[in-house]
């Protein structure tokens, strides 16, 4: 029993055996399994690893593990690249080093922070690697888990810090331009259909008074101040922006918040949005000039274009228009009209002695008073210089004659004139002188010049004879400048002859035009009009020339020294180069200068006295004879005549005519030869006619003499004999023993 027992439990113990070494086995596989597993999720996480340091060292961003002194502990390749140095160079460095001394301060107080408040922080600061150019970097700071340690990640932002500074000098250049332009620039946009206001540049504070803020406050704001003429025009400005298109820029007027009137400029651009096929407007963007200056400047022009800029009156382009529409209207009305040419008597003499800034001011006395004397519905202009045109609405002669005697009875009178100057006005009438307002105007025109010539101070209506007598003046002036072309002038010379002797070795040239047509012609037919028409001074200028060149040919004939006088205009007087003029002539014929003799009127005299004393003293001292013709019939004083450096007096003709039974005459010639005597001067009689003239001169003493019963002017080739000769005029007047001389009218 007990072997029984004893074979039991050695079945036990031999099961349990093999139940043991059964379970060890499966075990040792369960064992093998787990190992291999094991090792497979060795190597996949050995396989991260590698992985996440690729990641890690070959990120575009520098990592670095601090501790809290700063230390570098740990740094990706990114970080070792950042910096410029071997990763191993790197560790066990502080991070401060790598930052510029002036940026230290603010990252120490970043680093302490991080630690201190324990969370994310981020710092943008400079950094400068080893070797390289400093470069601007953003760190991102966090605590590790166990808070012993920091990690940074740092990324070069330099090239979008350099971004951001171009772009942020870029706009501040623009707000600095946009500031500083004289455009107010703005921007608006919809939102829902509602404007809201985006941009509104600081000049909008000059241009309209309001501020970017009311602006943003009140979007309509801007079309509140559109002045109330222009809200239909800016109504469509609007619309064409609302119907889909770009608008012209449109010019309109504002009231400024001060409640002044501007003009603008205004011009936008419309942005716009597609949503769903639909095309809604999403900004204006536009700019807005104050055009007020440049509106009253054109407007200025257009004033000045269109009137005269001294008097404020319609030129010469405004009357022409408007008449030609006046003259439309009467056409069908059946009115009339009268057209009044007016031109000032003696305005010349007053800009010449007193001024052109005078002159200006009688011009628009005239002005004032000219639209004084017409109604409202007539026109009143300026066409150039001291000439007016009046247009009288719905009026005859007898209407013009009472407004051009209104004109003249007052007269126009300034501060500066003790006298009140006048004018001359033709007149001529719509439609009986003319259908056309150039005709009309030329034929008024003609009109005042024959009442000029007629001592002005009047006015004259247009005939058709004055058309003729306009016809011949021009022709006269056209023959005239040919004249001086072709010359066909000639010089004759009247004898002076010395009482005592009766010899002559001084004379007076005188001028004749040959005209081809009209043959002999004296001086009195055509000198006035060669004065009007400037063509006298290149007369004068032959003159002199002719006259220097014929004396030296007497001289080169053997004829002792002669003198001829020549009478000079004051017009040729007052010329730049009148004393060159002289001086040449003499010198190029090498006649002495006395031998030259120029006579100056009283008028001449007076014209511009200070110009005309200096240019006697300048042909005194080169040694010219000076003397002054038809003496006594002006207005010049003893006291500036015995200022001027003058030789002879010439009594005019007029105190010689009836001298031998007119006592008045016989005064005034015996005054005129007490001043002589007095003043050293020689006396000169011109215009003896007769004997009874010739005794009487004789028996007063006087000197010399000239006129017809001497000698008339002879030509050249009469007058040389005569002066080899050394006639003598007292036994032979008139030249009674010599071949007659052509009869010329005087």
């Amino acid at each position: 029993m007990m072997a029984s027992e004893r074979g039991k439990d050695d079945c036990r113990t031999e099961d349990e055996t093999r139940r043991l070494l059964h379970e060890l086995q499966v075990y040792q596989v369960e064992l093998e399994m787990q190992n291999a597993e094991l090792r497979h999720v060795r190597g996949e996480l050995e396989a991260t690893l590698d992985k996440f340091t690729d990641l890690y060292d070959f990120a575009p961003i520098g990592y670095f593990t601090l501790d809290r002194s700063g230390t570098i502990r740990a740094v990706n390749l990114g970080g070792a690249s950042l910096l410029g140095i071997e990763r191993t160079h790197l560790l066990g460095r502080r991070f401060l080093e790598f930052v510029p001394k002036e940026a230290r301060s603010r990252f120490s107080e970043f680093f302490a922070t991080v630690f201190a408040l324990r969370r994310k922080a981020s710092l943008e600061t400079a950094l400068h690697p080893q070797g390289h150019d400093p470069l601007y970097a953003r760190i991102d700071a966090a605590l590790c888990g166990s808070g012993i340690e920091c990690r940074f990640a740092v990324s070069d932002v330099s090239e979008q810090k350099r971004t951001a500074e171009a772009l942020a000098k870029s706009e501040e250049q623009y707000r600095a331009i946009v500031s500083n332009i004289n455009e107010y620039v703005y921007s608006v946009s919809y939102e829902n259909n509602v404007i809201v206001s985006a941009y509104h540049s600081p000049k909008c504070i000059d241009i309209t008074g309001y501020s970017p803020e009311e602006y943003a406050r009140d979007p309509f704001l801007w079309l509140s101040m559109v002045h109330e003429d222009d809200r239909d025009l800016v109504t469509h400005f609007l619309d064409v922006i609302h119907a889909g298109k770009n608008p012209e820029p449109i010019r309109h007027r504002i009231r400024h918040k001060n409640g002044s009137e501007r003009w603008i400029l205004n011009s936008c651009t419309v942005q716009r949005r597609e949503n769903e096929g639909t095309v809604t407007i999403s900004r204006l963007d536009g700019f807005i000039l104050d055009i007020t200056e440049l509106k009253l400047a054109e407007e200025s022009i257009f004033f000045l274009a269109h009137h005269d800029p001294l008097t404020g009156l319609p030129n010469r382009s405004t009357l022409y228009l408007r008449i030609g529409q006046v003259m439309t209207v009467a056409r069908r009305a059946g009115k009339g009209i009268a057209l009044l040419f007016l031109d000032i008597d003696g305005f010349k003499q007053v800009n010449d002695s007193l001024g052109h800034d005078v002159g200006d001011r009688v011009l628009q006395s005239v002005a004032r008073r000219l639209k004084e004397c017409t109604r409202y519905c007539d026109i009143v202009s300026r066409l150039g210089g001291d000439e007016f045109v009046i247009m009288l609405w719905d009026c005859g002669a007898a209407e013009a004659a009472v407004v051009a005697n209104k004109i003249i009875a007052s007269g126009f009178t300034i501060a500066e004139l003790s006298y009140a100057l006048n004018a001359s006005i033709g007149i001529s009438l719509f439609p009986q002188d003319g259908t056309d307002y150039l005709t009309l105007l030329k034929h008024a025109d003609v009109a005042m010049y024959h009442a000029k010539k007629s001592g002005g101070k009047r006015h004259q209506f247009f005939t058709r004879k004055l058309t003729e007598h306009a016809r011949e003046r021009f022709i006269m002036e056209t023959d005239l400048r040919h004249a001086v072309e072709r010359s066909e002038f000639v010089l004759y010379y009247q004898p002076k002859v010395d009482l005592i002797t009766g010899k002559s070795r001084s004379m007076e040239a005188l001028i004749r035009w040959q005209h081809p047509a009209k043959g002999f012609t004296l001086p009195g037919n055509f000198i006035g009009i060669a004065e009007e028409t400037g063509l006298l001074t290149p007369i004068s200028k032959w003159t002199i020339r002719t006259v220097c060149r014929q004396l030296r040919q007497w001289r080169q004939q053997g004829i002792g020294l002669l003198s001829v006088a020549i009478n000079l205009s004051a017009t040729f007087f007052q010329q730049a180069d009148f004393e060159e003029t002289i001086e040449s002539a003499l010198y190029e014929t090498g006649v002495p200068p006395e031998c030259l003799e120029l006579e100056l009127t009283e008028a001449t005299l007076m014209s511009d006295p200070e110009k005309v004393l200096g240019s006697m003293a300048a042909m005194k001292a080169l040694g010219v004879q000076l003397s002054i013709d038809d003496f006594g019939m002006g207005y010049s004083c003893l006291n500036y005549l015995k200022k001027l450096p003058i030789d002879k007096l010439k009594i005019d003709q007029s105190f010689i005519h009836n001298i031998a039974c007119d006592t008045d005459n016989m005064a005034v010639v015996r005054a005129i030869m007490s001043i002589g005597r007095s003043m050293q001067l020689k006396v000169i009689a011109e215009g003896v006619e007769n004997a009874s003239q010739l005794a009487w001169l004789q028996a007063e003493g006087s000197e010399e003499a000239q006129g017809f019963y001497f000698s008339r002017p002879l030509s050249v080739d009469r007058l040389t004999p005569l002066l080899k000769q050394e006639a003598n005029y007292l036994h032979n007047p008139r030249g009674r023993l010599r071949i007659r001389e052509p009869q010329i009218p005087r």
